[in-house]
């Protein structure tokens, strides 16, 4: 387990160092497209994003996150607002995964235990998995227009941030939609493939109740396969977060992430960027673990 950990650990320090060093000169390669003659030689793009990305690295390990320049009140140095921005998308993710999870495992493993998925189900997987988190958002937010303007009453609020169901209903469900397809169906396939295991047969031919066999023979071994698909589904709404942080004006980690690009901020881009990348370095890294410690197999495999 330990030499697991040390190679994660090091996986986790070099997939940072390529996060903030693609930053850096993803940057400044927007930068070269606006002049009058770009460059297209990358060698000195290159050169100038690994010097940056290491004086931010060593800022960082010194607590200097750097500054963000904003038109109004000018220098702010980034820590000032990143933990509060982190809060705000972590509650939102938080809330997306889990509602999610409790609804998707429900519905697949309710799917599975009849031994039929019906056609809603399944079209409502692809639907959820295909459509992009615009496009999703667009509907919610046309749809509770549209019982405002029949019913004469407001039903959630369109846009800004508050911790409230008014507020968070339309942001969550967008972060909802695909990780909830994809949790229903992987819970579908892996709960019926569990089922025609022989260990369940011999559960079932020894007398045992059927809810029972469910929740102490067949969980462990679902229990892998679900917890990969929870890890794809925080990629999933990694993915959508700045899309829908911006398009409900929800002061995040995604849309202080889109109005840095937009105002070329290479170190608040570079943070927020890393912040983001390590979250999700970090979960996997935890579901790693609990792989490990919920399947003795692959403790045993080297």
């Amino acid at each position: 387990m330990l030499q697991f950990l040390a190679r994660r650990i090091l996986f986790i320090i070099l997939v940072s160092l390529f996060i903030v060093f693609f930053v850096f000169l993803g940057m400044r390669m927007a930068q070269n497209s606006e002049l009058a003659e770009p460059v297209y030689n990358l060698a000195r793009p290159s050169q100038l994003a690994w010097e940056e990305t290491q004086s931010f690295l060593y800022n960082v390990s010194r607590g200097d996150w750097g500054t963000y320049f904003l038109p109004d009140t000018g220098a702010v140095p980034i820590r000032d607002f990143l933990l509060e921005t982190y809060v705000n998308s972590l509650g939102l993710l938080l809330t997306a995964l889990t509602g999610a999870a409790l609804i998707g495992l429900t519905l697949g493993g309710i799917a599975a235990l009849k031994k039929q998925a019906s056609l809603s189900l399944l079209t409502f997987t692809v639907l959820g998995i295909s459509v992009p988190s615009f496009f999703a958002a667009l509907l919610f937010q046309q749809a509770a227009i549209r019982y405002q303007d029949v019913f004469n009453k407001r039903l959630v609020s369109m846009a800004g941030f508050g911790w409230d169901y008014e507020h968070m209903l339309l942001p969550a469900l967008v972060l909802t939609a695909r990780p909830l397809a994809y949790l229903t169906r992987t819970a579908y396939i892996a709960l019926t493939h569990t089922m025609q295991q022989d260990y369940i047969r011999t559960a079932f031919a020894k007398g045992q109740r059927r809810l029972w066999i469910v929740l102490i023979h067949a969980s462990k071994n679902v229990a892998v396969p679900v917890l990969t698909a929870v890890g794809v589904s925080l990629r999933f709404s990694l993915s959508s977060l700045p899309v829908v942080e911006f398009f409900f004006n929800w002061p995040g980690l995604g849309k202080r992430l889109i109005e840095a690009i937009n105002n070329r901020q290479p170190e608040a881009v570079a943070a927020l960027a890393l912040t983001l990348g390590l979250t999700f370095l970090l979960v996997n890294l935890l579901l790693d673990v609990m792989y490990r410690l919920i399947d003795p197999r692959l403790r045993s495999e080297g």
